[in-house]
């Protein structure tokens, strides 16, 4: 009687926790895969963006990432090379390229577009965004070295960002990553955390390029899991819209170490 009572309550449990989106997407990728934990400071020279899918639902997505959102500047053409010439030379170059990338990065970038209008972050909240976290998944998150070449894989967890508005939203090109927060246990707040303490710097004008999310669409990122340490309190912000807490595993350096703090703009 006791067993059966238990397994109602179980049950029951089960039944009643809530069914999100981000619950029949399936992330396929090969299952040999080995990862390791990015480290500290190891995200310097690395290239290639956190986004992996752009799109409608649908039961299996393959991880695997644009390599960048915004296109690339185009490759200078030679002097006396032909139109033709330089059209053909350029065409086998990226062929080479993509043919090595290939099992790591998306070619289509059709999805960017230019706009003129003025971007407010009040446009981008949690009336029109709905963020899931799936911080007990791992996904392998892929990067190529600039310097050797050579592509790493990291452990990461997925985001999934949804348009639950009736209007197409448009998400700015240069939102690579979405920001991760994590709560300071001495400090008592939020504070945006990286795995490293490098410095961003750069401007944005008040012009700027976006792709556009149609309604019921999702965005799918993926962060790489930090240094084990300590349980932290976190979230996850996409301009003004954020994700529930959650909890996760902080070496508590890498907070200690960040070349500058910045509290969460609620």
């Amino acid at each position: 009687m006791k067993t059966f009572y238990l397994l109602l309550v179980s049950l029951l449990i089960i039944s009643c926790q809530e069914k999100t989106f981000a619950d029949d997407i399936n992330l396929v990728y090969p299952k040999n895969t080995k990862m390791k934990i990015q480290e500290f400071n190891e995200d310097g020279n690395l290239g290639g963006s956190n986004l992996i899918y752009v799109g409608k639902i649908i039961p299996k997505i393959d991880v695997k990432y644009f390599k960048w959102i915004l296109p690339e500047p185009p490759v200078p053409q030679k002097l006396n090379e032909s139109d033709k010439d330089y059209q053909t030379r350029i065409k086998k170059e990226n062929d080479s390229i993509f043919s090595i990338q290939k099992p790591f990065f998306r070619k289509d970038q059709s999805f960017t577009l230019f706009s003129k209008k003025k971007f407010s972050v009040d446009s981008l909240s949690n009336k029109n965004l709905e963020i899931m976290v799936k911080e007990n998944d791992t996904i392998p998150l892929y990067k190529q070295d600039y310097i050797t070449h050579q592509f790493k894989k990291y452990k990461a967890f997925p985001i999934f960002i949804k348009n639950k508005s009736n209007k197409i939203l448009e998400i700015p090109s240069d939102s690579e990553r979405v920001a991760f927060y994590a709560y300071d246990n001495e400090r008592k707040n939020f504070y945006y955390l990286r795995n490293s303490n490098y410095m961003i710097c750069g401007s944005y004008s008040t012009y700027r390029s976006f792709f556009k999310l149609k309604p019921n669409e999702i965005l799918i990122y993926a962060y790489p899991f930090f240094k084990k340490g300590k349980i932290h309190k976190a979230k996850v912000k996409f301009y003004d819209a954020s994700s529930k807490e959650f909890n996760i595993s902080i070496d508590e350096e890498i907070i200690k170490n960040q070349y500058d703090r910045y509290i969460m703009d609620y």
